[in-house]
């Protein structure tokens, strides 16, 4: 994670990680997986607690689908597919998107939050065919939470995982019988090649 990112979470706090992913969710390019995955680390380092981290993200990341939703419903899909066109997005693949809306409108809110660009149209798209608002945000605010922790939980485990292997692999003798381990491996590969090439 960038140090000017960790340095904002630092002076702004909670206040900071709710509005990190409140734009990363509207659209700007903000590495909000990186910042969930590096949540425990974020903690030790700013002294905010996991549960405020988790929480205020939980609310940033509904409040910005909630703002796409709306502007969904005010635009609609016509005056989207004006801005999306840039991006290679036709009017026509939007009704596709749509249509498949229509059917599997929860299902794809749910895959939506583990698929960046899927992240950001799916309550656009949700506003612009007339979901109803409950159901939206029911759906929203429970797969936030679930993709929430399930990216905090793995950046834990990814952490201790890297300071277990630090703490084992950290005395130079283990890097030494490591490069041994894989200059071997390579110079038998090539003697098997050889005695290939040869028989």
């Amino acid at each position: 994670m960038g140090h000017s990112l960790l340095l904002f979470i630092s002076h702004y706090g909670y206040a900071a990680v709710f509005l990190l992913l409140f734009v990363g969710i509207v659209g700007l390019p903000i590495p909000v997986e990186i910042l969930l995955l590096g949540a425990g680390s974020i903690a030790l380092k700013t002294n905010l607690h996991m549960g405020g981290l988790i929480s205020f993200a939980w609310l940033g990341a509904c409040l910005g689908m909630t703002l796409n939703y709306m502007l969904g419903k005010s635009i609609g899909l016509k005056r989207i597919s004006r801005l999306t066109k840039w991006i290679h997005i036709p009017e026509s693949k939007l009704e596709k998107w749509a249509d498949q809306f229509r059917k599997y409108g929860s299902l794809l809110l749910l895959v939506g939050f583990y698929v960046t660009g899927l992240r950001h149209a799916s309550p656009f798209i949700a506003g612009a065919i007339n979901m109803r608002f409950g159901k939206f945000m029911m759906v929203t605010c429970a797969s936030a939470l679930g993709w929430i922790l399930i990216l905090v939980m793995l950046g834990q485990q990814l952490g201790r995982a890297w300071h277990h292997m630090y703490a084992h692999f950290h005395q130079p003798l283990w890097i030494v019988v490591a490069v041994l381990i894989i200059l071997g491996f390579i110079g038998l590969k090539k003697l098997l090649r050889q005695i290939q090439l040869s028989s």
